[in-house]
């Protein structure tokens, strides 16, 4: 279990009727949160992968001449098939003991694997940078038996492990994640034609929302971190800040101390409401300090001031006064409370079966999620870019999403099969339109 003390985490568990802690997680959160810079729900997801295989490797010792990718390999299979570890112990009223369950994990996909992966190689970078172990790969039942009922490291007794390298300066290999073929993933991108009429039967509020997601390339916890003076009503822009940062907004104020100064928000608290792990922001959009991008300024920016009005006046919004305590985020619920990612996306799985009962080559869309909005915004300018060969497009796409690396924005840039239909046919047209002429002497 993940145990907080103060600004850290530790990872405990009960083994041997022992309460152990493994060696260093407290430091190592507290170097995801101050070096690595991580937002509170990525370091809560590393520490559980560690917490699985750790938990695992107290169950599974390692071979005597195993090598720790090998060993890696052995619990990336168990991840793919699930595994249950479980301790009998005798009972009183049956003759046969009793099961009971240290660790589940229900099989993964390849994707998901990687990531647990990720989080765990991290803690081993970690203790490897921070030379605070002699050994990081021997982890078993004796370490950390030892560990528990020692303070410091250093008076701890371990025998080199046979694994370790001898040349010091030799940079520590680990299993490397699966390849996964992009191309046969999935389509995510929300149906470009089928936008406007989402937006049709969408109520104020949620439509506000698929425009900020859709029209704007904006993530769900961005969208949701809207506040009511995020909006230039003469300029008619809109500005998304992130709640944690210093960015300054239109009058001037940086956003996390004026949350702290005027509505008493503590915003990097755990504990606080407004902190959530659906409410993080994580990177900014644009990729530089300015207002929001739509796809059609005329059309859906328009739409977006319009529909603000609308929304302002329903039951769902309640004024910033009125609300307690109070804060100064637009989407809210009749009682004034923030509006959360679950409850829009179960409003959004509504709309979407309501569009697959009408257009019953659309029923794939109940598979998608609020993402696929911003999907379809960088998918629409791929496609633009298909039609044009603007090559300033990828770039400028790159901007308007916010991605720090264009090799995130170029996903995106896979046309459609109509498209490399309709290009094919064009230079084919092209090609025999073309009046060839004899050469002489041929």
């Amino acid at each position: 279990m993940l145990v907080e003390k103060g600004k850290a985490i530790s990872i405990t568990t009960l083994f041997n009727d022992e309460l152990v802690t493994l060696v260093d997680s407290e430091e190592w959160s507290i170097w995801l949160k101050e070096v690595r810079d991580l937002a509170d729900n990525t370091i809560t997801v590393f520490m559980k992968s560690m917490e699985r295989f750790w938990i695992w490797s107290l169950y599974n010792s390692i071979g005597v001449k195993e090598s720790f990718p090998s060993y890696q390999a052995r619990y990336r299979e168990s991840l793919r098939d699930g595994f249950e570890i479980y301790i009998e112990v005798p009972s009183i009223e049956f003759d046969e003991p009793i099961r009971l369950i240290v660790c589940s994990c229900k099989p993964m996909k390849k994707s998901t694997v990687n990531k647990e992966l990720a989080g765990i190689n991290s803690y081993f970078y970690f203790t490897e940078e921070s030379k605070l172990i002699e050994d990081h790969r021997f982890i078993n039942q004796l370490y950390e038996k030892k560990k528990s009922s020692k303070s410091f490291l250093a008076s701890i007794e371990i025998k080199k492990s046979s694994l370790a390298q001898e040349a010091s300066s030799a940079k520590l290999k680990y299993l490397p994640p699966y390849k996964i073929s992009r191309n046969r993933q999935k389509i995510k991108y929300f149906p470009m034609e089928l936008f406007d009429e989402l937006l049709s039967i969408a109520k104020p509020r949620e439509k506000l929302i698929y425009l900020l997601c859709g029209a704007c390339s904006a993530r769900i916890g961005q969208a949701l971190n809207l506040t009511l003076y995020d909006i230039d009503y003469r300029q008619k822009e809109l500005w998304l800040l992130d709640p944690k940062s210093d960015y300054e907004d239109i009058y001037g104020n940086k956003r996390r101390v004026w949350l702290k100064e005027e509505y008493e928000i503590k915003i990097e608290n755990k504990s606080c409401e407004h902190n959530t792990a659906d409410l993080q922001f994580k990177y900014p959009i644009p990729l530089y300090h300015e207002a929001l991008y739509w796809i059609n300024e005329d059309k859906y920016k328009s739409d977006f001031f319009t529909t603000l009005h609308d929304y302002t006046k329903t039951k769902e919004f309640l004024s910033e006064n009125a609300r307690y305590p109070r804060h100064p985020f637009l989407f809210t619920s009749k009682t004034g409370k923030r509006v959360h990612a679950r409850d829009t996306l179960s409003r959004f799985k509504s709309a979407l079966r309501k569009l697959s009962q009408r257009h019953r080559e659309y029923e794939w869309i109940n598979e998608l999620g609020l993402h696929s909005l911003r999907h379809m915004f960088g998918h629409y300018h791929a496609e633009m870019y298909a039609r044009t060969g603007d090559d300033s497009l990828v770039k400028l796409t790159m901007e308007m999403m916010g991605h720090s690396s264009v090799d995130s924005t170029l996903i995106y840039f896979n046309m459609s099969k109509e498209t490399k239909r309709a290009i094919l046919k064009r230079h084919v047209k092209e090609m025999y339109s073309i009046e060839y002429k004899p050469m002489r002497g041929g």
